[in-house]
């Protein structure tokens, strides 16, 4: 979900009372950062991720992936990538095993090299006409000790994509990155060899390194094979997410495998628009990861339903909290999330409190309740009268239906997978969800208190006629409030 509401110039002229520019939710779709708010490689389900270099730099860029339930790696790599570099992988379910896997023939370099037994059990094949197939299975290493282990948690989650800085045009790094006119990078194994034992980047990871210069794009598709019906997702682009105070205007050029730098590594300032006002919000240094939040957050949620059985209509809701592990994995949990995760109490352990409305194309309503719709399985007997909650990082939830358009595996009263299901009361509609608990509060050091939550996300509409299925997206419409 992407806030299409501010152009660079009002972000300049916003920002024009700090010492520098501060992040933003870019409308124009590039940035330093891109956040995909979701992969599936369950039931045969595929999505492809694309990350596009739109300027004239070659980058350093780090590729994190995160499982649903809690947002733990469950892979990253390097990727060096040359100016106007274009480079993609599919996520799906990994062939040899039961957790995920990335899979890519593209050539752009990776350290480490996907399909490396280093990074986990590969395995890569070389085609007939020279293309390698590599495929680098997800690791449950840094959630192993969660009572809820299970592999099957790297099935569903999101991505993030970071810049961690410029190559040097014409310098070593940038030429080894350099695709040649056979479509394959100049010498990826020197840039391996940089972050190997004894190599340049292991003692000075900034040499060679420039300014971060944005430019990045991301679009993801999504595909249920068991329906053959496929979605077209885009990242939220995240521009001037780096103080160019710090580090010579350099982001964080981390080895391989590093939980840095993340989402709490960026500025201390965010820009926030509200009804065509930008304001700029100063967040303790220590806590950036509040400039992110900043960015998402909402007191609402809402999209459209369409389950007209008439057309085989199905419809799913993505919410994705891509902030949420900076809050909650801690005692007591920091606002705006209330609930601390307990991982050793299993995957349900970090709710948020919601409100539920629906309506009809005609304006029948249904109120929120004190219990109101029950997301499947319901609490048992004695929590009847609990509000709704949600529980993941990554969210995914069937409106009307007990089975999901995007083909997400439902839980059950003992099975703790991703997706739940919701009543609908409608054939066709709109929903709204809201953050309205009293600590669903974000507080600035320079700036108004945010109200809600930080989200993302889209709802995936699928039906079908006699001969076809089909799928649309459609971002969700965020509020902003604040106090």
């Amino acid at each position: 979900m992407k806030k299409n509401l501010l152009s660079i110039a009002v972000a300049a002229s916003v920002a024009g009372t700090s010492a520098h520019a501060a992040m933003y939710v870019n409308p124009e779709g590039t940035g330093q950062v891109l956040l995909f708010p979701y992969y599936n490689a369950e039931n045969g389900n595929e999505t492809s991720i694309h990350i596009v270099n739109t300027t004239n730099d070659a980058k350093a860029v780090k590729v994190r992936i995160m499982e649903y339930a809690n947002s733990q790696e469950v892979l990253d790599f390097n990727l060096y990538m040359s100016a106007e570099d274009h480079f993609s992988f599919t996520i799906f379910e990994d062939p040899n095993g039961t957790g995920g896997a990335l899979i890519t023939r593209d050539n752009s370099c990776t350290v480490p090299a996907l399909g490396d037994p280093n990074a986990g059990v590969p395995g890569s094949t070389t085609t007939a006409n020279g293309k390698t197939t590599r495929i680098q299975p997800f690791l449950n290493y840094q959630y192993a000790t969660d009572a809820y282990s299970s592999i099957y948690r790297t099935k569903i989650g999101h991505v993030e994509v970071m810049e961690m800085g410029t190559l040097t045009a014409g310098a070593a790094w940038a030429v080894d990155a350099t695709h040649g006119a056979d479509g394959v990078p100049a010498d990826c194994a020197d840039l391996v060899e940089a972050w190997s034992t004894g190599g340049t980047f292991l003692t000075s990871p900034y040499f060679g390194l420039g300014p971060v210069s944005g430019g990045l794009y991301g679009v993801s598709s999504h595909l249920n094979n068991a329906d053959s019906a496929a979605w077209g997702i885009e990242a939220s682009a995240i521009a001037d997410f780096w103080d160019p105070a710090e580090n010579n205007g350099i982001g964080d050029h981390t080895r391989p495998g590093s939980l840095l730098p993340n989402l709490a590594s960026g500025d201390s300032q965010a820009i926030v628009p509200d009804a065509g006002v930008a304001t700029t919000y100063t967040y303790d240094v220590g806590e950036e990861e509040d400039s992110v939040s900043a960015l998402f957050m909402t007191t609402s949620i809402s999209n459209d339903v369409m389950i007209n059985p008439n057309l085989s209509g199905m419809t799913d809701w993505v919410i994705t909290f891509p902030t949420r592990r900076y809050y909650v994995n801690q005692t007591p949990a920091r606002k705006p999330f209330t609930d601390p995760y307990a991982g050793a109490t299993g995957p349900n352990s970090s709710c948020e409190t919601i409100v539920i409305e629906q309506w009809d194309r005609e304006e029948a309503f249904i109120p929120p309740t004190t219990q109101g719709p029950q997301f499947s399985p319901e609490p048992p007997p004695e929590a009847a009268d609990d509000p709704s909650s949600i529980c993941y990082e990554t969210n995914t939830i069937a409106a009307g239906s007990t089975t999901s358009a995007l083909n997400a595996t439902m839980s059950t009263t003992t099975t703790a997978a991703a997706a739940v299901s919701l009543s609908f009361s409608y054939v066709e509609g709109w929903q709204r969800i809201t953050f309205s608990d009293a600590d669903h509060e974000l507080d600035a050091e320079v700036g108004p208190t945010l109200q809600g939550l930080p989200a993302i996300g889209f709802a995936a509409f699928k039906y079908s006629n006699s001969s076809s299925n089909y799928g649309f997206s459609s971002d969700h419409k965020s509020s902003v409030a604040t106090s």
